[in-house]
């Protein structure tokens, strides 16, 4: 799935739909940005809840997605 960003929205939204998880979801600069694994992909959703229209999909940003996660993995935890 490595042309996942190059596919047409369509075809993105048919495959998250058929083919992904969901996983989680984070407000980001305005946007409710929903996580899905989608074969061996983490990929990120941005939906713009004012307008109530997915702006963009796209292969997920890995310096964002510690901000998934509900634990602080740089927290002492002894």
């Amino acid at each position: 799935m490595e042309n996942f960003d190059a596919m047409p929205y369509h075809e993105k939204v048919f495959t998250i739909i058929r083919k992904g998880t969901f996983l989680n979801t984070i407000k980001h600069l305005g946007y409710n940005v929903d996580l899905y694994h989608v074969e061996g992909l983490y990929v990120e959703l941005f939906y713009h809840p004012v307008t109530a229209k997915v702006n963009k999909i796209q292969k997920a940003d890995e310096t964002r997605l510690h901000l998934y996660s509900p634990i602080n993995l740089n927290e002492d935890q002894t």
